[in-house]
C-alpha cells in the first residue's frame, strides 16, 4: 500500500533512521532533518539493506524510496510537510526545543513523537504544538516490529490523531491506540516490571540471568506469542489466576533492586550479533508471512466483490 504524505524525520539514529525508511518505502516523501548528514547517510543505507535483505522491500521499491528523500527542510516552494516525525534523544529541552523552531515554520503539519518515557501532552505544550501532536511509540527494530503505539494527549482531536493511525496502516504498520496517557505508555510498562522482576530474582539468588533468559525467550514468550496475557488467564480459568495472584501478588518486588543490568547482560561482541541476526531473521519471517496473508486476505475479499458483482449484473 503506498500513500503521498509528505514527511519529515527528525533524527536519523537508530531508530529514526529505519522509520524514516519505512515511510518512504510506503510512498511518502521522506526530508531528513539531521544534525550530521555524513552519519546519518550510512544509517539509511544499512536501514533500506536490512529492509532489502529480509526480503520486505525489493530493488524496485527501494529504489523509489531512495529517489524520495531529500535532506532537510522544504524550500519556500515546495510542499511543506504534512507530518514531523521526532526521533531525537529521550531528553525532554532537545526535543521540546527543536519541535518548538521546526513547527513554528510548518504551522500546518502534524507532529509525531517517537518517544518511550516523556509525555506527550507536556511535550506538545512547551513545543507550542498541544493541539496537533500524537506520540507514535515503534519498537526496536521498527523495520521489523509490525506494532506502533499512538497515544494522543487531550488537546489533540481524535479526528488528527486517526489521521495518523490511517497512515500508519498505510504504509503496512498495526497501530494500537492508547485511551489516555500513562507514564511508559503500555509496551515499556509491562516490558519494564518484567525487567525489574528479572532483577530482584537474580540479585535474590533464585535464578540466573541464563535461566530467565530461557524461561522468559522459550517458556512465557512462546505461549504468550499465540495467546496475550488475558486470552491466558481465559484458557487457564481466571479462578485458578485469581487464586495465585492472591498468593504471589503481596510477595513480588515492589521496589527498584539495586543490582544494575551491566553485570548481568551478555557483552560479547560476536555473540551480540549473533543474537541480533538470529532476532532479525525471525522478526522478518514473522513479518513476511503477515503480511502474505494480508495480501491473501485482500484478494480473497476483492475476488468476492467482483463474484457478487457479476450476480448482480
Amino acid at each position: 500500500m503506498a500513500t503521498r504524505e509528505h514527511v519529515a524525520i527528525v533524527g536519523a539514529g537508530l531508530m529514526g533512521a529505519q522509520i524514516g525508511c519505512e515511510y518512504a518505502l510506503g510512498g511518502c516523501p521522506v526530508a531528513w532533518i539531521v544534525r550530521d548528514r555524513a552519519r546519518a547517510e550510512p544509517r539509511i543505507e544499512q536501514a533500506l539493506a536490512l529492509a532489502l535483505g529480509h526480503g520486505l522491500a525489493d530493488q524496485e521499491t527501494v529504489a523509489r524510496a531512495r529517489a524520495s528523500m531529500r535532506w532537510g527542510e522544504p524550500a519556500a516552494e515546495e510542499q511543506s510537510p504534512e507530518l514531523i516525525v521526532e526521533s531525537l534523544p529521550e531528553e525532554f529541552a532537545l526535543k521540546a526545543s527543536v519541535l518548538g523552531e521546526l513547527c513554528a515554520r510548518h504551522p500546518q503539519a502534524i507532529v509525531a513523537s517517537n518517544t518511550s518515557s516523556i509525555s506527550i501532552g507536556a511535550l506538545g505544550e512547551a513545543a507550542g504544538v498541544g493541539e496537533r501532536i500524537v506520540g507514535t511509540h515503534y519498537w526496536n527494530p521498527p523495520l521489523l516490529m509490525p506494532l506502533v503505539e499512538v497515544v494522543a494527549p487531550k488537546r489533540t482531536p481524535r479526528a488528527l490523531r486517526d489521521r495518523v493511525v490511517a497512515l500508519l496502516r498505510a504504509i503496512g504498520k498495526r497501530p494500537v491506540v492508547l485511551e489516555r496517557e500513562v507514564d511508559g505508555l503500555l509496551w515499556n510498562r509491562l516490558q519494564l516490571a518484567l525487567l525489574r522482576e528479572s532483577q530482584w530474582l537474580v540479585a535474590h539468588g533464585v535464578a540466573t540471568p541464563q535461566t530467565i533468559d530461557e524461561v522468559m525467550r522459550d517458556g512465557l514468550a512462546r505461549r504468550w506469542r499465540l495467546t496475550g496475557p488475558f486470552e491466558t488467564v481465559g484458557l487457564g480459568g481466571a479462578a485458578t489466576f485469581d487464586a495465585i495472584a492472591e498468593n504471589l501478588y503481596p510477595l513480588l518486588s515492589d521496589a527498584k533492586t539495586s543490582s544494575g543490568f551491566a553485570a548481568h547482560v551478555p557483552n560479547d561482541r560476536d555473540l551480540l550479533i549473533a543474537l541480533r541476526e538470529r532476532r532479525d531473521r525471525a522478526l522478518a519471517a514473522d513479518l513476511r508471512a503477515e503480511r502474505a496473508g494480508q495480501r491473501a486476505e485482500c484478494a480473497t475479499d476483492e475476488a468476492d466483490d467482483e463474484l457478487r458483482g457479476s450476480r448482480s449484473g
